[in-house]
């Protein structure tokens, strides 16, 4: 490539994987998984000092980073008691749903209509990698990612992909790994579509997929209330 030659978006992509990450990046990256997997759950309570010590950073970074994290609502910050966090109600996940349905309808119409031959060959390997994945936490969880946010990525709304994928990391930790017999069959819906370039059909997949979703997690924090609620023998 010569001096004033532009490198490719491959090329571009593969110069920003390589930068170092900066201490504030990192930890950043560190506290988002720990909370997506699980490890720190709703409402644990973030001691900066003891974070701080456990990732071998000072204060500040760590500081950043959850301001960070608070603007990707995962992590909530009160000034004068601490961080935490975030946890959902079930009003919050319908909500989430309610936003996440209407976004993922129309921005997967927006891909399929713009997907190539090609394109839609990488996407189908892709789902079924996930669909391989499910049962391992960290890895069906990376992969899911992967995959709907290269999909969603071929609908060229940046905005609209950012937040979906926003919106998905954050009720994403609340999702059961066993329940996975409704992606499935959604995710296999979807591959037909994206094999036929249907995109009416991909609204009505992501649609169904989504309202299935919902329901089983909001039936499934129901129980856990109803469980928390009852009395205990005696």
């Amino acid at each position: 490539m010569t001096d004033d030659a532009q490198p490719s978006s491959e090329e571009a992509r593969l110069m920003e994987a390589v930068q170092p990450l900066s201490a504030e990046e990192a930890v950043t990256a560190a506290l988002r998984d720990a909370i997506l997997s699980g490890t720190l759950g709703p409402g644990h309570r973030l001691a900066q000092a003891e974070l701080a010590e456990q990732l071998g950073v000072s204060r500040i970074p760590l500081r950043d980073a959850l301001r960070r994290l608070e603007e990707e609502a995962l992590v909530r910050i009160d000034g004068r008691r601490g961080a935490w966090v975030t946890a959902l109600t079930m009003r919050d996940v319908a909500e989430i749903y309610e936003l996440r349905i209407m976004l993922e309808a129309r921005c997967v119409r927006y891909a399929v209509e713009n997907l190539s031959d090609e394109e839609a060959r990488r996407l189908l390997e892709l789902s079924k990698a996930m669909d391989t994945a499910e049962r391992d936490a960290v890895e069906g969880r990376a992969t899911r990612r992967k995959f709907y946010d290269e999909l969603y990525s071929h609908a060229n709304r940046p905005r609209m992909r950012r937040l979906i994928l926003q919106l998905r990391d954050n009720v994403g930790r609340y999702h059961l790994i066993q329940d996975a017999n409704h992606s499935h069959e959604g995710h296999s819906a979807l591959r037909q579509c994206l094999m036929t370039g249907d995109a009416d059909g991909a609204v009505v997949a992501v649609t169904v997929h989504l309202e299935e979703a919902r329901d089983d997690l909001l039936a499934t924090m129901a129980d856990e209330i109803s469980s928390a609620d009852a009395p205990v023998p005696t």
